[in-house]
């Protein structure tokens, strides 16, 4: 790695993106040219995970450094500590510009973004506070619409207000609604939103992104977190992107359950039409870097902060142990990257708080849990860790990047709710990924070696000391 000029970093972080829906010969059959010419001059980790699938834990371990038991957000009801170490603050720092746009996420506890997304109150911008020195914190696609009946302001609403297609996006999107875990109205509705193309919500959000870098000073280098909103659902594209995946034919789930084989396909094509409109931004971003002369001293990192279950295992959402909805694409390239480069070893979304800080030349933060990626980055066969772990609510999981133990997960309670807490050997299970998809299977007494090791780590893990949720 050249320390002779700090790189710039963009990091790309679309929500609620599979694993396998990117990259070439994906399960998806997406097109994703962009996300594909990045891996080829990259290094890509393919047996990445979430630290806890849910938006808001999992961006607080980023931001803090913390596995999933000691992070203060165990669940979307809470906010991250506004004055708490982060490695945003940390950045700007060590001299950093600092920026994000689109659903930041770490403030959900509270519906006050505001019309310029700086989360203000007496004492400034929330926002900044947390270390950002630039950019707007926004809404996702379910948080808009809660803004909109609260009477709350929020950026991408005070657009849709000067352009006159509020009501018309709070009608569609409430017609979108679906509750639980199943696969609702939020998913089996795939009519094309009557929004323009130039209207729609991660579009803009990429404009704003653009709008942060053309805005900067090019003396100092610069952070920027890109978070759209999809593909997560609701199911809501504009025609053109409808019409784009006309014909497209991505594999159904091994178990369809109890919804028709036809809605399933316009489900995973409307995800897939998602994906590839985000894959056509990154090369935007791409080709801006390239015109203005900084993708040659720029860091792209392209991951996402969960997946999705899209119906695999005859389930929906994120809030699983599934690998569909834990697993998440990790991509990093530029200067003093590995090219063209994949590693089977596991790794954590946690991991890309102290790669950034490495990156960046900047201070750690003590006694944090996440681990560079660089020494991998550099030399691919390098290994920064030997298992990771993931969890939410009343299970927890440890991963080798092969086997998969576990605990706690009881289908029938509610995603997210409740503690770890469960001593039952009946409630842990040994699962070999890519085996079983539906993970059903305990090959504990096949590899009883491998499951205690694993056991052994995670209770390791979870006694380690607890958070604090104030």
């Amino acid at each position: 790695m050249d320390r002779r000029q700090r790189p710039n970093i963009l990091f790309f972080l679309p929500d609620q993106l599979r694993a396998d829906w990117v990259g070439p010969g994906n399960a998806g059959r997406v097109r994703t040219p962009n996300v594909d010419a990045l891996m080829a001059r990259g290094v890509t980790f393919r047996n990445a995970i979430c630290p806890s699938p849910l938006c808001g834990p999992s961006r607080a371990c980023l931001a803090t450094g913390l596995e999933y038991d000691r992070n203060p957000v165990p669940n979307n009801d809470h906010s991250i500590d506004l004055d708490g170490p982060n490695f945003y603050r940390q950045l700007a720092a060590s001299g950093y510009d600092v920026l994000t746009c689109g659903k930041v996420d770490l403030l959900k506890g509270e519906l006050d973004w505001g019309a310029d997304g700086l989360h203000r109150d007496a004492d400034g911008s929330r926002l900044y506070r947390l270390g950002f020195t630039g950019g707007l914190d926004s809404a996702g696609k379910h948080a808009t619409l809660s803004a909109w009946a609260a009477g709350k302001e929020e950026p991408y609403l005070a657009l849709l207000q000067q352009r006159g297609l509020e009501q018309a996006h709070v009608t569609d999107m409430q017609k979108r609604k679906g509750a639980g875990e199943r696969a609702g109205a939020n998913y089996t509705n795939t009519e094309p939103s009557p929004l323009p193309d130039d209207a729609y919500q991660d579009g803009w959000v990429g404009e704003c992104g653009l709008d942060c870098l053309r805005a900067l000073d090019r003396g100092r280098p610069w952070f920027l977190q890109v978070n759209f909103v999809g593909p997560h659902e609701p199911m809501n594209i504009t025609h053109s992107m409808a019409k784009s995946v006309e014909g497209a034919d991505p594999p159904l789930p091994a178990d369809p359950g109890d919804i028709e084989v036809h809605t399933h396909r316009a489900i995973r094509r409307t995800y897939t039409a998602m994906v590839e409109f985000l894959d056509a931004m990154l090369g935007r971003y791409v080709d801006f870097l390239r015109e203005t002369g900084q993708l040659e001293r720029t860091i792209i990192i392209f991951a996402s902060d969960h997946g999705e279950m899209l119906g695999d295992a005859a389930r929906w959402k994120k809030s699983q142990p599934h690998q569909p909805s834990i697993g998440i694409p990790l991509v990093v390239a530029g200067p003093g990257i590995a090219v063209g480069r994949t590693t089977d070893q596991p790794a954590t979304f946690l991991d890309l708080h102290a790669t950034m800080i490495d990156l960046a030349e900047a201070q750690p933060l003590p006694g944090i849990d996440s681990r560079s990626l660089l020494p991998a980055l550099v030399d691919p066969t390098q290994h920064v860790r030997d298992v990771v772990f993931s969890g939410l609510g009343h299970w927890r999981i440890a991963f080798d990047g092969t086997f998969k133990i576990v605990a706690g997960f009881d289908p029938s309670k509610k995603a997210g709710a409740g503690s770890f807490t469960d001593t039952n050997p009946e409630n842990w299970r040994l699962v070999r990924v890519g085996e079983d998809p539906a993970e059903t299977e305990d090959l504990t007494s096949r590899y009883p070696e491998i499951a205690a090791r694993l056991k052994t780590l995670l209770q390791a893990e979870v006694a380690r000391a607890p958070r604090n949720v104030t």
